[in-house]
């Protein structure tokens, strides 16, 4: 398991995100001493930042199905568009890629999730708005019932 909640971390203006140090602590015990992420993209609105490790098992996934596969081909595009590898420092920064940076809209004040084996990253307006587009449904609840959780 990563952590769990939300945080509000900075972006500065030289585009590093600092991690919070509980963050960094989770990653550390999860991964050890691996600093290496990729930092990308799905869309240009969020943020996605995946330890390399796990990034390689969804490559290595990917590279069992046809390279004319036209949903991987657009995933691929997107995600070598926005992204980039980059390393975790020792004050527990990792640069978001200028581009991505500037579609995000990464700039001061942002949210940070776990989401099961990547890190999210939202600014300010995106999080309001998925925060309201993403309400429980009671149907959502009733799944969630039939579900055990």
């Amino acid at each position: 398991m990563g952590f769990l909640g939300s945080y509000a971390v900075r972006v500065d203006d030289k585009g590093r995100l600092k991690l919070p140090a509980q963050v960094k602590q989770r990653l550390d015990e999860k991964y050890g001493a691996d600093s290496r992420y990729f930092v990308t993209s799905f869309t240009g609105e969020i943020v996605v930042i995946y330890p390399l490790g796990d990034w390689k098992k969804i490559a290595e996934t990917l590279s069992q199905t046809s390279q004319f596969d036209r949903a991987k081909r657009r995933f691929l595009f997107q995600v070598n568009h926005w992204g980039a590898e980059a390393t975790l420092d020792d004050q527990g920064r990792v640069l978001i890629p200028s581009k991505l940076r500037d579609q995000a809209a990464m700039k001061g004040e942002v949210m940070l999730s776990w989401q099961s084996n990547h890190i999210e990253v939202l600014s300010q307006a995106r999080y309001a708005a998925e925060l309201e587009d993403n309400r429980l449904t009671p149907e959502d609840l009733e799944n969630l019932g039939k579900l055990g959780v």
